[in-house]
């Protein structure tokens, strides 16, 4: 049993540190999209591009919590709300 309650603990703390990026980086970017919950959401999928694109470049990926590294989680989190932002750009209607 302590095995697993030591999983979930890693798997939480995974979880808590990308969803805190995804929400500091909506924050710092202001993506201008009205859904809640875009942030953190935006912070788990940058934390799985992040960590892929870190691997594929061969980069040292600094310090680490609960197994996964902390910076190309930020990165990640950071190229979402880029991406994110820019598909607001493209929904506003034009200005006259």
């Amino acid at each position: 049993m302590n095995a697993e309650v030591d999983q979930a603990w890693r798997v939480g703390q995974v979880a808590g540190v990308a969803m805190l990026a995804g929400w500091i980086a909506e924050r710092v970017l202001d993506t201008g999209l009205p859904v809640r919950g875009s942030g953190p959401l935006a912070g788990l999928i940058g934390l799985c591009l992040g960590s892929w694109l870190w691997a594929w470049g061969g980069w040292d990926s600094g310090p680490m919590l609960g197994s996964v590294p902390i910076i190309p989680a930020f990165a990640g989190a950071f190229a979402v709300c880029a991406v994110l932002k820019l598909v607001s750009l493209g929904l506003a209607s034009p200005r006259q």
